[in-house]
């Protein structure tokens, strides 16, 4: 044991090493990476959203482009959190994982760093969930000072509710949510919505790719008029139609920010103002808004 904490010291020093080489490149620098809420006055809270950035010890490329992402996603003066929406890494590999957690924290884009788990991060199919969510587990804990005792867990930011799922099995294209998971989430759901503010769930895989039942959770979710799910996965460009009434739910589809066939960075800037909430798309790495209408959902409150 003590010959693997070690080597597992010695890595986490060459990672941070490595980290700090990325940010000291002239080419890490952003064109343009402040930004500011629409409302700065009127503003509740903000977070930056992410996805499927697919951290890869042998594509050093991309772990670049990630670097100038979070970059881009710190210049955000409102921002209350920064959440990484799921397959944070490509292969579930610890060296990996030391690359995406040492970045984040040496970076620290937001208030809130906040990560989803994904089907890569425990090893797409091939892992061992078990020992893979633990390592989750710790590295939110050590890295990010989340010290959360399930892969699915909430905040509350600002008085809204910010809710994290995940599989829960060895799955692939589907999300294995277990009843324990469901009967958590419905008791959750019920005391946000006394709370008189959105409420917003995060999940890597889309509403309806659940494992025993695909209709489950999207049922269990319309029941909440305030609501806005938020998914990765489908590595679906970021446009108009990233925005679906799923179920009766409303829906986000996230696309991969890095390493993509389109330009690296794309992501969404959320806004909670008293009355709505305001969805504007934008590349953070090139640092400009996106030419994608921004989504207007109204709040019942």
């Amino acid at each position: 044991m003590k010959i693997i904490s070690f080597f597992t010291t010695i890595f986490q020093v060459i990672f941070s090493l490595a980290t700090a080489l990325s940010l000291s490149l002239p080419g890490s620098a952003n064109v343009e990476a402040s930004f500011k809420a629409k409302n700065p006055d009127e503003l509740i809270m903000s977070f930056s959203l992410v996805s499927d950035v697919h951290v890869e010890t042998n594509a050093s490329s991309n772990y670049k482009q990630f670097v100038k992402l979070l970059k881009g996603i710190k210049g955000g003066e409102n921002t209350d959190a920064a959440i990484f929406l799921g397959d944070n890494v490509m292969n579930g590999q610890g060296l990996e994982s030391y690359f995406f957690y040492t970045a984040v924290k040496k970076i620290d884009p937001a208030k809130e760093n906040l990560v989803v788990l994904g089907n890569h991060d425990v090893g797409n199919g091939t892992g061992d969930y078990n020992k893979l969510s633990q390592r989750f587990l710790r590295f939110n804990s050590e890295y990010l000072d989340n010290p959360i005792e399930k892969t699915y867990y909430y905040k509350v930011i600002n008085g809204c509710y910010m809710i994290f799922l995940a599989t829960e099995d060895m799955t692939v294209n589907t999300a294995y949510i277990t009843e324990e998971q469901y009967d958590w989430l419905s008791s959750l759901l019920a005391e946000a919505d006394k709370a008189s503010a959105p409420i917003f769930v995060f999940n890597h895989h889309p509403i309806f790719m659940v494992e025993q039942d695909q209709y489950a959770l999207a049922d269990l979710l319309n029941d909440y008029k305030n609501l806005i799910y938020f998914n990765g996965h489908t590595h679906m460009p970021l446009d108009e139609y990233s925005f679906w009434l799923r179920g009766g739910v409303n829906t986000v589809y996230l696309p991969r920010s890095i390493g993509a066939s389109y330009p690296d960075g794309d992501g969404v800037v959320v806004e909670v103002y008293p009355n709505e909430v305001v969805i504007r798309c934008r590349n953070f790495i090139n640092g400009t808004w996106l030419e994608i209408p921004e989504q207007t959902y109204s709040l019942d409150i």
